[in-house]
């Protein structure tokens, strides 16, 4: 069955338009192979969870994933279905992957208003709070081939501390790091962890200090 993602144009980022996901991609290897740059980019929504001990749970991905597998990534994420909002997104990306409801605030304020109403129910459910969007060109493991992919990617932060139960076939496992502790993996062993975490560690690591610091 396919699956109709989320995509924009490149010349105009702010414009969707409906795209089967497996057509997306096909588009993206071929316009490598041929030496051409991208023109469209995909909705992505990427949320980076946390404890409240400060460790960021860092999902390792299943090695059945078509993009990166086996590979150490962010939290969880993943393509906008087309017609459905980011927020919404979200909500979808943590009951499959981490099988656990999750409420998303638009603004710092409310977040912080919700962690006070519902910090002691952080075992049952997630709480995240939109950080940025903003267009990213990503490297993704295609078949074996570095391919560079445009992600129009919207990002969230998050807090919960319940159990963790990766759901079948999107996680192989879950690993939590303090922020110190993932610089040290990252800096001994780059090749482990995806080229997007690379590059969202070094463009969001003051932000996540901040947001820690506020918890």
């Amino acid at each position: 069955m396919s699956e109709i993602i989320t995509t924009y144009p490149l010349d105009n980022l702010e414009k969707e338009e409906p795209m089967d996901r497996v057509e997306f991609y096909k588009a993206q290897v071929e316009a490598h192979r041929l030496g051409r740059k991208p023109t469209r980019a995909a909705g992505i929504v990427n949320i980076f969870l946390f404890n409240s001990r400060g460790e960021l749970l860092v999902q390792k991905r299943s090695f059945e994933k078509n993009h990166n597998p086996g590979m150490l990534d962010k939290s969880m994420g993943g393509h906008m279905t087309y017609g459905n909002s980011p927020d919404y997104s979200v909500m979808v990306e943590t009951v499959q992957e981490l099988q656990t409801p999750s409420i998303v605030l638009r603004s710092d304020s409310d977040f912080k208003k919700t962690l006070v109403l519902l910090r002691e129910y952080l075992s049952t459910i997630a709480i995240v709070e939109h950080v940025q969007t903003k267009a990213y060109t990503l490297n993704k493991i295609i078949d074996g081939v570095e391919i560079p992919v445009v992600n129009k990617v919207f990002t969230y932060f998050g807090l919960y501390d319940g159990r963790v139960r990766p759901a079948d076939q999107e996680a192989k496992g879950i690993l939590f790091y303090t922020l110190p502790e993932l610089d040290r993996e990252m800096e001994k062993f780059p090749e482990t962890f995806t080229h997007d975490l690379h590059v969202f560690m070094k463009d969001l690591r003051s932000d996540m200090e901040k947001f820690l610091e506020s918890l």
